[in-house]
């Protein structure tokens, strides 16, 4: 049978790399890219955003999280849960429908496309006899309501979307109930909003645009009632008895209507301009909450003075004499409210405002004094400006963590530059002891020594003044290291010096086009090896160049007693040239047990293994175009891998990773993790540097996501896909993040159709979230 084999086929191996290597895309962390709908289930607990890309996903506890993504990537203008349902509807600019479904598979629940529909008009009809402008999930579960801008309303069956014919309520119908000199011969215009009723789900409340509410009887195919307003409609929302509802206009103001079975045309109870009398912006949406002790919450959209606050994006709260405009930097997408969903309630009691924006998501406690505002667990901006740079740090001290968590409420800004710092698992936002370089290549290192925020310890000026686009620091001996576009420089933490205060300059210098040349250097790299002869090792600085070339310089650190009477010294021991002459992507060192030499720092902390200081070291370079790996500390060649001449690909990131075995626990290799230009993520052996495997990654066209992808030590990685949001991608099957989320739903009678709280308890407690597998 071995004449059958190809050449280099080995099977032992092959079945080592199914155990080892895995791609998976697990989760997205950060602020979804462009929202543009918002929805929220009191039954399930669950919000959802849609975006202008076409994705849809829901949010719940902290971990709960499920995301689904249309096929024909429009906007997602509305979403709408089916009550009492692990089921929602959105609409998207195409004027389609989709039923999306939560459903178990292999042992967690999954957003998934059941149903796509579009409606369809008599032939000749024009566009806007279809066009979807409101849509209503009836309660019970059966049906959907769905208003046009024809005016006419169409009624579908759920989960088929098979259009009732029968049961359309068109303008004409309409019509004939409402007074000869109210409709003046005029259509109803398009529909603006669909409520139904609290307390009996056959009757609905429907709103047109020109200001027309009328209240229809489904079961008499008839309207009971017809409320005449006078202004263009935007807005309806029921009291919770059901004795009353509030509609909301285009000229800022609202109005309160009975309801009851003695009037068929009542008069409006109360009418409301609350930023009047000069003209005011649109009152968009509206909530009416009851409370118990009499005085309700009446919150609305928009509605502030056009010629002041035209620009601004505001949310009000009235509540009895207390009023609050909440005024939001970006523009508002959407917001509901959180409240008693209870059926035997006779309050709503509202307890928080959740307000989704273009660029945020914010809560308001509408319990505590004052309306606070309650930072989110999740859904955080990554940044409020672009990002440039991002490194990911494994194996963090827990003492460390903890001052990091501490000084997270500080903020700090130099040069308008801000360095954040967040936790791979769900991403919280802290600041913390950091390097900042500037644009006229100044160091400052910051401390967190005082309570109101950070101060300048350290500051070094390098002459002459360019840009900083590399900072490297060494937790031991405490020496840090900079490049400029013409050279590289060390700083000595420990030896301070009192320098005089020079005034603030803020020149700013543009790159010039001989900033490219050969000698620009592309990374630095500390190791403690064997340079100068195998029997001592000391510490080193490495440098590449664009040009191919590597520079290797042996630091004299003095002992601690003399560490402020002597400073460290840098003498050059080695340089290599490459033969190709492409850019140094990595340097790495490998011990005598060919694995790279772990940090300092975690070696302090026995957070990784004291390095192999007996056998001879290697030195691996990497390149745009190859990987070689030199013998220390005589920098002979010993192996070569010409990734360009046999790919067609050029490196663009590279990091060592350790891989486990999902079958044993006791074995686990570290190979190198490559992303090249094409996007793609190839792994290579170490130190043999044989190809392993190839995955597809990022498009190739995405500049920016390949520009800013970074692995982790653990086979995991991460690439921006857009400006707020980081992607995470795993390339190995044992350390596997993702959120693993089962939503488990009681049965629903079909003459209940609301829950109680009993059954609401258990289901929460049923919500298991954040399934790690680490």
């Amino acid at each position: 049978m071995r004449r059958f084999l190809r050449p280099g086929h080995d099977p032992v191996r092959e079945r080592l790399k199914r155990e080892l290597f895995q791609f998976n895309k697990t989760v997205e962390h950060g602020f979804p890219h462009q929202p543009s709908a918002l929805g929220y289930s009191p039954f399930l607990h669950l919000m959802a955003i849609g975006t202008r890309s076409g994705a849809i996903k829901l949010y719940g506890a902290p971990g709960v999280e499920f995301m689904g993504l249309h096929e024909e990537n429009n906007t997602v203008m509305q979403i709408h849960f089916i009550p009492d349902q692990c089921q929602l509807v959105t609409l998207l600019d195409d004027n389609s429908l989709h039923l999306w479904s939560l459903k178990q598979h292999s042992g967690a629940s999954e957003l998934r496309e059941d149903h796509r529909f579009t409606l369809k008009g008599p032939p000749g009809s024009p566009p806007s006899a279809t066009q979807i402008t409101a849509v209503l999930p009836h309660s019970s579960r059966e049906v959907l309501y769905l208003g046009t801008e024809s005016g006419n309303i169409f009624v579908v069956e759920l989960p088929s979307f098979r259009v009732l014919d029968d049961r359309t309520i068109t303008s004409e119908t309409v019509l004939p109930w409402i007074p000869e000199d109210y409709c003046n011969r005029r259509s109803c215009e398009l529909v603006e909003a669909l409520r139904e009723h609290p307390k009996n789900p056959d009757q609905i409340l429907i709103g047109y645009s020109r200001g027309l509410i009328v209240l229809w009887d489904r079961q008499n195919n008839k309207v009971t009632h017809h409320f005449l307003g006078s202004q263009q409609l935007e807005n309806l929302y029921w009291q919770r008895d059901g004795s009353k509802f509030i509609s909301c206009h285009y000229d800022g103001s609202y109005t309160q209507w009975p309801v009851s079975s003695d009037n068929r045309q009542p008069l409006p109870l109360e009418n409301l301009m609350p930023y009047g009398p000069f003209p005011c912006k649109a009152i968009s949406k509206i909530y009416w909450q009851t409370t118990r002790n009499g005085l309700p919450y009446i919150i609305f959209q928009g509605g502030m003075p056009r010629a002041s606050y035209g620009d601004r994006h505001s949310i009000s709260v009235i509540h009895g004499s207390q009023q609050t405009a909440f005024d939001f930097t970006s523009r508002v997408i959407d917001f509901f409210i959180i409240f008693s969903s209870e059926p035997t309630a006779e309050f709503d009691d509202p307890s928080a405002m959740v307000v989704l924006a273009e660029e945020e998501l914010i809560v308001i406690d509408l319990k505590s004094a004052g309306w606070p505002a309650v930072r989110p667990p999740y859904l955080a901006s990554l940044h409020c400006s672009a990002i440039t740079c991002s490194h990911h740090v494994s194996n963090i001290p827990l003492k460390l963590w903890e001052r990091i968590i501490s000084a997270g409420s500080k903020q700090n800004v130099h040069y308008s530059n801000m360095v954040r710092y967040m936790c791979s698992h769900i991403f919280k936002k802290s600041l913390t002891a950091h390097y900042v370089g500037g644009l006229r290549s100044d160091v400052v290192l910051l401390l967190n020594r005082v309570e109101k925020g950070f101060f300048p310890e350290h500051h070094q000026q390098c002459f002459p003044f360019l840009l900083l686009p590399f900072l490297l620091f060494h937790s031991h001996p405490y020496i840090s290291s900079l490049k400029t576009y013409e050279a590289n420089g060390k700083f000595d933490q420990d030896m301070l010096q009192e320098m005089e205060l020079a005034p603030v300059q803020r020149k700013i210098e543009a790159r010039s086009a001989e900033d490219s040349f050969t000698g620009f250097v592309r990374t630095l790299y500390f190791a403690d090896t064997f340079l100068r002869d195998s029997s001592r090792h000391c510490p080193s600085l490495w440098a590449g160049t664009n040009g191919g070339t590597v520079y290797a310089f042996c630091l004299r650190v003095p002992p601690a007693e003399r560490r402020m009477d002597e400073p460290v010294r840098a003498e050059q021991a080695k340089e290599i040239q490459l033969m190709h002459r492409a850019p140094v992507v990595s340097i790495l060192v490998l011990d005598g047990r060919n694995i790279p030499l772990p940090e300092p720092l975690e070696v302090a902390h026995d957070l990784s293994k004291s390095p192999d200081m007996q056998g001879s070291h290697q030195l691996l370079v990497v390149s745009e175009e190859q990987f070689k790996v030199f013998t220390l500390p005589k920098v002979s060649s010993k192996l070569k891998l010409k990734l360009t001449a046999l790919e067609g690909c050029r490196v663009r990131k590279v990091m060592v990773a350790n891989f486990g075995s999902c079958k044993t626990d006791d074995y686990s290799e570290n190979d190198l993790a490559v992303l090249t230009n094409l996007g793609d993520i190839q792994i290579i052996s170490l130190p043999f540097l044989k190809l392993q495997i190839r995955y597809p990654c990022i498009r190739k066209e995405d500049v920016s996501g390949i520009a800013s992808c970074v692995f982790t030590k653990y086979g995991q990685g991460f690439y921006l896909i857009s400006p707020s949001e980081f992607e995470r991608f795993s390339l190995s099957t044992k350390w596997l993040v993702e959120p693993r989320c089962v939503v488990d739903v009681p049965e629903v009678s079909s003459n209940n159709h609301m829950h109680s709280r009993s059954v609401m308890e258990n289901l929460l407690k049923k919500l298991n979230y954040c399934s790690e597998r680490i």
